[in-house]
């Protein structure tokens, strides 16, 4: 109702017409504060009105009880239409959430039927791994009776004399002709061992005095590098004195050498430079030099001799202890590797391989390739001991593909797995390859410890988090990257790395995350989404709209009701007939 001068006066006195005009200016200035609409439903307008019509009741005393009347009769219909569309909006989300069951169900029988594949495929592997442990201690079983029987046999001292009848055994002379034969093959066999073999003690002093030989050449090897710098670094010093000096150029001495200085700095040893140093520098025809020339040449021809007339493990040591290292290259791997018959146990390739690293330099690993051939042979051989003495140990040069190398290894052999995650964690470490290595400790099991490498190295970027998740996708994973650490804030949110998921093949991973919140109780979810500071609404909006197209509506209409309070809106009711009710209210 709106109060004109143009309609038939209400009021006759001044004092009507006063408190009429400034009942008019008070709902007219509070609907402009208020912000109300011209048109259409607002409940903000009827409590404007519904005020008005209180001050109209104060100020009226005559008509008082019949407009009180009136006001409870509407205030009550109000009530009742308000209660109508609460029971509405409850009954609507009752019904989606019965809607959404049988979708429910589908997804939940689909997960179990995959579980069930899981469960079927674990024990069949089991039964697998079983029946591999029978077979190995059959076989144990069986070389153990075998030993045992040639045991038996060779101190069985009952029944008759072999290699003799019957008719000999008792005819004396037969007796004294075996007798000497016997004494006569007694001693030629200690003749043997006197003359073809040494006592244990004598193979154990040779081995102490090769070992000291060994250190002795790696600390004159040392000595001899420093050397060689130093010569290197006079050298180059030298001539480009003598070039200053021929060039008589009016360059100044000091900020020359200063140049200089800085590149001798940086200078290094090469292969090059030991062999030039050797051989060719300085002059073919010193003496010295040709004399070690030619002992590096026989020493090379020696290890062709013996790999050719199938002698690998003396070859291989042969190479192995090679001067100055001329034969520890991964052209001899590649020719040991070459050999598929040998005899004994080991292949002559890791019989070279293992050598190599025994007599490998403290602080010199082996080179990078010939680290690669020669953990792969091993791992091919199953000698994963081998692969561990070299790694625990940094005999081998630690490079990504080494790391890569173990892992596939440990995929394809599950009775090493968990060995192989460790030594590649240990070279994933050393490279600097972070994302690798937080993927190995958390393959083991390591989670916990995982998590606290990734908060505690901070060049542990967002992409890396996210490679980790794509390889070994877990939801506890998920949810403790989302969590912070003590006083470290949390890697990324949940709203990020949710929309992250959606928008690859593991959205799976995403809804278990947000069902899990949810599950959590009543404002775990509206927690989550309020404090996310990493993600816009817009991708919540976006993570509310694929739930809803994935039939998980109770979790979107959660989401959406959190995001609707957070904007300020309210949310009301479609219904033409609440509309009509109220329609003569707000007016």
């Amino acid at each position: 109702m709106e109060f004109t001068g143009q309609t038939a006066p209400l009021f006759e006195s001044a004092s009507d017409r006063s408190f009429m005009k400034s009942l008019t200016d008070f709902i007219k200035s509070e609907k402009e504060l208020l912000c109300c609409p011209d048109e259409g439903p607002d409940e903000q307008r009827y409590y404007i009105y519904s005020t008005a019509f209180e001050k109209i009741i104060d100020y009226v005393t005559s008509y008082k009880p019949i407009l009180t009347a009136i006001k409870k009769e509407y205030d009550d219909l109000i009530a009742s239409v308000k209660d109508d569309q609460h029971q509405a909006q409850v009954a609507h989300g009752k019904l989606k959430a019965k809607l959404a069951q049988p979708t429910s169900l589908m997804y939940y029988q689909r997960k179990a039927a995959q579980l069930q594949e899981r469960i079927a495929t674990i024990q069949q592997n089991t039964a697998d791994l079983q029946a591999e442990i029978k077979r190995l201690q059959k076989s144990k079983n069986i070389y153990e009776d075998s030993q045992q029987l040639e045991t038996l046999k060779s101190t069985a001292s009952i029944g008759p004399i072999p290699g003799l009848t019957l008719s000999e055994l008792v005819n004396p002379e037969s007796l004294d002709k075996h007798l000497e034969h016997l004494n006569q093959k007694r001693n030629k066999l200690l003749d043997r061992k006197k003359n073809e073999y040494v006592p244990v003690q004598v193979h154990n002093e040779l081995d102490v005095k090769m070992k000291a030989i060994l250190n002795q050449r790696d600390e004159l090897s040392e000595e001899n590098d420093k050397l060689l710098l130093r010569n290197k670094q006079l050298t180059y010093l030298n001539e480009a004195l003598s070039r200053w000096h021929k060039s008589r150029s009016h360059t100044p001495l000091f900020p020359l050498l200063y140049s200089e200085l800085k590149h001798v700095a940086e200078m290094k040893v090469s292969e090059n430079d030991r062999f030039s140093f050797y051989i060719g520098k300085a002059g073919n025809n010193d003496p010295d030099k040709i004399k070690e020339s030619k002992r590096l040449a026989d020493y090379h021809e020696s290890f062709v001799t013996l790999f050719e007339s199938g002698d690998y493990k003396t070859a291989a040591f042969h190479a192995a202890t090679s001067p100055q290292g001329i034969l520890r290259d991964i052209h001899v791997l590649e020719k040991f590797k070459a050999v598929t018959v040998y005899k004994g146990v080991l292949p002559p390739v890791l019989l070279f391989f293992r050598l190599l690293m025994i007599s490998a330099p403290p602080g010199k690993p082996l080179p990078e390739r010939l680290s690669l051939e020669g953990v792969q042979c091993a791992l091919q051989h199953g000698c994963i001991e081998l692969v561990t003495f070299g790694v625990s140990q940094h005999k081998l040069t630690y490079t990504e593909a080494l790391g890569d190398l173990i892992c596939r290894h440990g995929d394809d052999d599950l009775r090493v797995a968990d060995t192989c995650l460790a030594l590649a964690q240990i070279i994933y470490s050393a490279c600097g390859v972070l994302r690798k290595s937080a993927l190995s400790m958390c393959k083991r099991g390591l989670i916990a410890a995982a998590v606290e490498f990734i908060y505690y190295n901070k060049e542990f970027t967002m992409d890396d988090c996210v490679f980790v998740l794509r390889e070994l996708p877990s939801v506890a994973l998920l949810k403790d990257f989302t969590q912070p650490c003590s006083t470290t804030p949390a890697l990324m949110s949940v709203g990020f790395i949710c929309h992250y998921l959606l928008n690859t093949d593991q959205e799976d991973l995403a809804f278990n995350l947000l069902e899990q919140i949810h599950a959590e109780g009543q404002g775990a979810l509206e927690k989550t989404i309020l404090e996310d500071e990493m993600s816009s609404l817009e991708n919540w909006s976006e993570i509310a709209t694929r739930c809803e197209q994935t039939d998980r509506l109770l979790l979107a209409q959660d989401i959406i009701s959190t995001l609707l309070l957070q904007d300020g809106a309210v949310h009301l009711s479609s219904g033409l007939d609440g509309a009509e009710l109220m329609e003569h209210v707000f007016m």
